[in-house]
């Protein structure tokens, strides 16, 4: 799998690493995976995009729909990372104009 998480703080915190590529071959995997944190309790959420070389509209869509939920919950999800293509996706499709994007991980974790 090209992602994982690292809990934090008793797993109401979570840092979700994206390596590789998120797209049509296993976006339905990205959703479960996401969906069993949101399930387990996390209400904070780091999408770690450090190593992402590329993300799909259907991965995009996870993101957002985790967003959403931890957003319900009273918690937050950040972007951590993202390389200047995904930077540029992630403008493009106006994800960075809902969810917050940091240049790196410290400030990320800050921002929850």
């Amino acid at each position: 799998m090209p992602w994982k998480a690292k809990e934090l703080e008793e797993g109401s915190k979570v840092v979700v690493e994206l390596s590789g590529i998120v797209d049509s071959t296993n976006v339905e995997e990205f959703f479960a995976f996401i969906s069993s944190l949101l399930k387990s309790g996390v209400k904070y959420m780091v999408m770690d995009m450090e190593h992402t070389s590329y993300i799909s509209s259907g991965g995009l869509s996870v993101i957002v729909d985790a967003h959403k939920k931890v957003q319900a919950e009273g918690g937050k999800l950040v972007i951590a990372g993202a390389s200047s293509l995904i930077a540029e996706l992630l403008d493009v499709a106006q994800i960075s104009r809902v969810i917050e994007v940091y240049g790196d991980l410290d400030q990320a974790l800050q921002a929850l």
